[in-house]
């Protein structure tokens, strides 16, 4: 046993005393290479989740549009619609005092108001038109009113109303436009160039 022992101690590691320059150089070295190596790892762990949290930004945002575009896509088909029911509740109120009518006209003013609550719970709103500026983005001039009593560009009459979801264009409100006299002459002498 005693020959185990003295080969233990022949085995044991080398004080750091007794430990040649070369060697502790060699650890040094290789504890300088893990600690580089430990930042490069943390390093590309820190550059893997900046790129994971901006691929969930990217489809979180990508999601939101496609959504969009679905409630828009529905919404423009629907857009008819509520102008029959304007329409049809505007010729009711027109019509003479009938019981038979009001009850027409109440459930119509009914279907309107859940038609419209809807389309707010979405954030479908109305382009404002009678009354202001002409903006070609948002506004489709339909005719233009030569006419030196309203200020140029401004919407005298709606014919369809405009509506948008968000920032997004749903249909462009249809509209009246007024247009100075000596505005007119200017647009018509570029047209015959």
């Amino acid at each position: 046993m005693e020959k185990q022992g003295e080969e233990l101690d022949q085995e044991s590691p080398v004080d750091p005393e007794e430990a040649s320059q070369e060697e502790l150089d060699s650890e040094e070295d290789s504890l300088e290479t893990l600690g580089k190596e430990l930042d490069q790892t943390k390093d590309l762990l820190l550059r893997k989740q900046a790129e994971f949290e901006n691929y969930r930004k990217r489809i979180r945002k990508e999601r939101g549009e496609q959504r969009l575009a679905a409630q828009a896509e529905v919404f423009e088909k629907l857009l008819p619609t509520l102008d029959a029911l304007e329409k049809g509740l505007e010729s009711l109120r027109e019509a003479p005092e009938n019981s038979e009518l009001e009850t027409y006209r109440q459930g119509y003013e009914f279907m309107l108001q859940e038609i419209r609550s809807v389309l707010e719970k979405f954030g479908v709103t109305e382009i404002p038109g009678l009354g202001n500026p002409f903006d070609p983005k948002i506004h489709e001039a339909v005719l233009r009113e030569v006419t030196s009593e309203h200020e140029d560009g401004k919407i005298l009459d709606e014919f369809r109303k405009g509506y948008k979801i968000q920032h997004r264009l749903l249909r462009p409100a249809q509209v009246r436009v007024a247009v100075q006299p000596d505005q007119e002459k200017v647009s018509e002498g570029k047209g015959k160039k």
